[in-house]
């Protein structure tokens, strides 16, 4: 018992909050953000630990969004919980992952792509493939199922009743009345979108990766994308034992997407594109990152001929407004590095070999300038290259290419690199609170334009 409630005393629970939530402006279902949260937090924080310690901890309904998957696709339903009800998710989090710590894998994708290259490369015979993937996964996790293996695995009782409370807890369109919120009561699957999902899909899933790792064939699991890669053709017989095992858990497979030949056929997995040994950039996500590059120069031309929409501080200084452009630019070609943490296209994709692709790709950046007069319809001399980013990453040398927020150490280097920016005002007397704070917002935005470029939601 004390076990789990060392991670719900008042001193965690505040770190976890001026870690992740402080400076968050989403809301859930009370309106609420962190700086109305900010004003009773250490009595919002006292109600946690009282509550959470006695098993009486019951979340408020999760605001329900709404978020576009693409064209003809159904919308996928995102949770959003309130300020507290996230702390308390985050808290659970730690605890269900240090719980579990020798049984979850918390790989990034590119490091999935870095085993099938290992095994791709281990002998050159010829390979067949299947690729399958879980229908509707989050959505159709069985609660019974769930919470068996909770308690299986002697789970602290107070927290499998706070799992249950949280996957129990009903998902509400804005606006809904209370006496409705019953009505969105879900029986089955995990709400996506809190800090839980992941963890809980990892735990559900344990059972088929013990039963597949048996196999004499190569087996990757990511979320519910599956990769089957051996020698010899897959027979009837072992799919069918891999499809049973899924079925046992509630699940089912999506046929529609079930793919399966030979290596040299071709096939997208996690966002990138495997063909024997060649290992690149699947189509959609080259398209992603191409659009999100001419989004910029849109931008840009935008600030030129109508300067009011350019940032507050630059709106009449021209030079230092193409400064700006090329430096943000630059971010999303190479990606950023922010407290030991890389983040971006290219760190994500960062086990492909084709380096053709980046030629390709930086030859079109170069052409995008070639529309703009302000640069004399040319690419600057400091246009950062994918290619050249790609060396770096790969040999970790020359990293200094690459943007690292975590130079900016102190105040005065904050300052300068916001007031460069136009992020804030030159003339203003900034508190050394408010520059920090004004900082992070500015990293933070910038690392979520940079990590919207990958195209792919990983743990």
């Amino acid at each position: 018992m004390l076990y789990f409630r060392k991670f719900f005393i008042i001193e965690n629970l505040d770190s976890l909050y001026q870690r992740r939530l402080q400076n968050s402006r989403a809301k859930g279902i009370d309106k609420h953000n962190s700086h109305t949260f900010q004003k009773n937090k250490l009595q919002q924080l006292e109600i946690i630990e009282s509550k959470c310690h006695s098993g009486k901890y019951t979340f408020t309904p999760f605001l329900e969004l709404l978020k576009l998957k693409g064209r003809n696709k159904i919308p996928r339903a995102i949770s959003i919980p309130t300020i507290r009800d996230r702390v308390v998710l985050l808290a659970l989090k730690e605890y269900l992952h240090e719980f579990f710590s020798d049984q979850v894998n918390r790989k990034r994708p590119n490091a999935y792509v870095k085993d099938i290259k290992k095994y791709i490369n281990a002998n050159k015979k010829e390979k067949h493939f299947v690729k399958l993937d879980i229908k509707t996964f989050y959505d159709s996790i069985d609660h019974d199922i769930l919470l068996d293996m909770l308690k299986g695995a002697n789970l602290d009782p107070l927290a499998i009743n706070l799992v249950e409370s949280a996957i129990k807890n009903p998902t509400v369109p804005i606006n809904t009345r209370k006496e409705e919120y019953s009505k969105h009561t879900p029986t089955i699957g995990v709400p996506q979108g809190t800090s839980i999902s992941n963890i809980l899909a990892q735990v559900y899933l344990q059972n088929l990766d013990k039963t597949i790792d048996k196999r004499t064939y190569f087996y990757s699991r990511y979320v519910d994308d599956i990769l089957l890669i051996n020698d010899e053709p897959f027979s009837k017989f072992r799919l069918n034992n891999l499809k049973k095992v899924v079925n046992e858990l509630n699940l089912t497979l999506h046929e529609d997407k079930e793919e399966q030949g030979l290596l040299s056929d071709s096939f997208d997995f996690l966002g990138y594109s495997i063909q024997d040994y060649n290992i690149s950039i699947a189509n959609k996500n080259v398209e992603l990152f191409i659009r999100r590059i001419a989004g910029k120069f849109t931008w840009f031309k935008n600030g030129i001929e109508r300067p009011s929409t350019r940032p507050k501080w630059l709106l009449t200084d021209n030079d230092r407004y193409k400064e700006v452009f090329l430096e943000e630019l630059n971010e999303s070609i190479t990606g950023i590095i922010s407290e030991d943490k890389n983040y971006g296209w290219l760190f994500y994709f960062s086990e492909m070999n084709d380096q053709s692709l980046l030629f390709k790709i930086d030859k079109i950046i170069n052409n995008f300038f070639e529309q703009l007069e302000p640069f004399d319809y040319k690419a600057p001399i400091g246009l950062k290259k994918l290619v050249r980013t790609f060396f770096a990453i790969k040999h970790k040398n020359n990293i200094n290419y690459i943007s690292n927020y975590s130079d900016y150490d102190t105040i005065r280097k904050k300052r300068n690199f916001l007031e460069f920016r136009g992020y804030i005002d030159p003339e203003n007397d900034y508190k050394d609170w408010e520059i920090n704070i004004l900082f992070k917002k500015y990293r933070n935005k910038q690392l979520r334009y940079v990590e919207s470029d990958v195209g792919y939601n990983y743990i």
